[in-house]
């Protein structure tokens, strides 16, 4: 099976855009949603919203605990591995699934946001979006996080070292 390789600098490029990306997709939705979407000012908000409210409300606590705790099974799971590509491929996963957790919810909340056009789910899908902006990915986290030892951060800082191996997908 043929791989590709990447140094700790492209690593972090890529979960950085991923994570940029995200955040793009919650602001992009909400802002279409209440600048285009949302009907003129007469429109009568559905008797509904606060049902919807409340929903949000759970459904977001819920995905943010359960991004919290999946993250950490995750990270343990990362911390027992020999191998540093192996440790950051488990990072990475465990990293993206939180911050899918995170955006899914947050997008519910703008659609309910649509099916309502109560400015409350607005605001609630705003503190979904700055949980995930919060966790915005940091190198210096990272090493916290996986408890590098001294060799593994020493080949982190070379820029030559390809420390990341990615299987490549076979296009069919």
């Amino acid at each position: 099976m043929s791989t590709t390789q990447q140094n700790f600098k492209q690593y972090f490029f890529i979960l950085r855009l991923l994570h940029l990306s995200m955040l793009g997709a919650v602001v992009v939705l909400g802002l279409v949603a209440h600048f285009v979407l949302i009907p003129a000012p007469d429109f009568k908000p559905n008797e509904n919203g606060t049902l919807f409210v409340n929903i949000a409300a759970v459904y977001l606590a819920i995905a943010v605990a359960l991004s919290y705790w999946l993250f950490g099974l995750r990270i343990q799971a990362a911390k027992q591995q020999i191998n540093l590509s192996d440790k950051l491929n488990t990072y990475r996963s465990a990293t993206i699934i939180r911050f899918a957790l995170i955006e899914g919810s947050a997008l519910l909340v703008v659609v309910f946001y649509l099916l309502t056009a109560n400015l409350v789910l607005l605001g609630i899908a705003g503190i979904g979006l700055v949980v995930l902006a919060l966790h915005h990915p940091n190198p210096v986290k990272l090493k916290m996080d996986l408890d590098l030892s001294p060799v593994e951060l020493a080949r982190l800082e070379d820029d030559t070292d390809m420390v990341v191996q990615l299987p490549l997908v076979r296009k069919f």
